[in-house]
């Protein structure tokens, strides 16, 4: 038996009817596979071409790379963009537009891991410009976990909303994208601590960080000047909502280039996309579909919190309708987040139902590429 949280937030699926949820925490997932894992995902031998430019004036090749196993079409497709060797002068151009808006001075010489100094005989690509999350995440997907619900502590009455049987452990979409911003305030500041938290949340919490740390970039979004970091939230709104559902979230890194997670599905990728391939997923109203957008830009001068110091049980005040969460030990109330199960449509309603979402903390490791390597079994107090 599904969650009640399990609708479609960060999965649309294209060929299915567009229905609004009436009961939902909005996190959405497929069925669990067992233990949770990154999964780098094959390509097809062939690539496709593609037609999307960037901003940068540096020469570039654009090439989409076909996954191996992908279940629609808007899913099916990594785009790389190439620029070659380069001279110094077109390295530094694409360092400054690229690089300088997440990494602090002792990065941008190259001192660090995170970027290295310029070499001539490199053939470079956009990623390598970009933060180590998105270079170590693009072209992954993730295996969800489910588990039993802890054991020992006190859970709620019966007279409280159902407690889902298991805890669940999956990235979505906004989450990730409040990861890798997370990341980039870290490592603006001078920060060159590695790593990624995995987890997912509600979606009025999600809701609530971004209308506190995020400011709507004036004007129609399509004409918007886009700068990397800026976020398109997309949200679900109708005259019968009470309260609007947010359903996905992208990260730009150019006009219109996007890095997101496209799901929280085993077959999602993490990847590098397009708007106009984010707009046939999730149409928005200005073009006839069901989805209202919107453009809004973080200060990722403001150094940006942890899962555990934003997100989870510990850094919630005590909910009186369901205390006894609030006893169990700190380390489980630093690791799990809790989502309620609403009515957008009716807020008066009792919550359906209640849900423990996990959070484990992912180191990533340079070989060849950057890419997911030792997982922590409990986020870092």
């Amino acid at each position: 038996k599904l969650p009640k949280w399990r609708r479609r937030a960060c999965v649309r699926f294209p060929a299915f009817p567009m229905v609004a949820p009436l009961n939902v925490f909005i996190a959405a997932s497929f069925v669990g596979l067992g233990r949770a894992s990154f999964v780098e995902q094959k390509f097809l031998p062939q690539t496709v071409p593609c037609n999307f430019s960037l901003t940068t004036s540096v020469p570039v090749s654009c090439r989409g790379k076909l996954f191996d196993k992908a279940e629609y079409d808007v899913w099916a497709k990594n785009l790389d963009f190439s620029f070659g060797k380069l001279p110094r002068a077109q390295w530094e151009q694409l360092r400054d537009q690229y690089t300088r808006p997440w990494a602090g001075q002792k990065i941008l010489d190259g001192s660090t891991e995170h970027f290295a100094a310029f070499d001539a005989s490199q053939s470079y690509t956009l990623l390598d410009f970009l933060p180590v999350q998105v270079r170590g995440l693009d072209g992954f997907n993730f295996v969800e976990e489910d588990e039993r619900l802890p054991r020992g502590v006190p859970l709620p009455p019966a007279t409280a909303p159902k407690l889902y049987e298991k805890t669940i452990l999956v990235p979505n979409c906004w989450a990730t994208v409040y990861e890798v911003l997370r990341g980039a305030s870290w490592t603006l500041s001078g920060d060159t601590t590695i790593f990624h938290d995995v987890y997912s949340t509600d979606d009025k919490a999600a809701q609530a960080w971004l209308h506190s740390a995020t400011v709507p970039v004036p004007g129609p979004h399509s004409k918007a000047k886009r700068q990397f970091g800026d976020v398109m939230f997309v949200w679900l709104k109708d005259k019968q909502m009470q309260r609007p559902i947010l359903e996905h979230a992208v990260l730009f890194v150019d006009q219109d280039i996007v890095f997101e997670k496209a799901g929280t599905g085993d077959l999602n990728p993490f990847r590098l996309t397009d708007v106009a391939t984010v707009e046939k997923e999730w149409k928005p109203e200005a073009l006839g579909g069901f989805f209202t957008w919107e453009l809004r830009r973080p200060n990722l001068r403001n150094r940006v919190k942890t899962f555990a110091d934003e997100f989870s049980i510990a850094s919630q005040g005590c909910e009186p309708r369901w205390p006894e969460f609030w006893t169990w030990p700190k380390n489980l109330l630093r690791e799990l987040a809790l989502g309620v199960a609403d009515n957008p449509r009716n807020q008066s309603a009792p919550p359906d139902e209640l849900t423990l979402l996990k959070a484990r903390r992912v180191q990533l490791c340079k070989g060849q590429r950057w890419k997911p390597c030792e997982v922590q079994e409990a986020i870092v107090v």
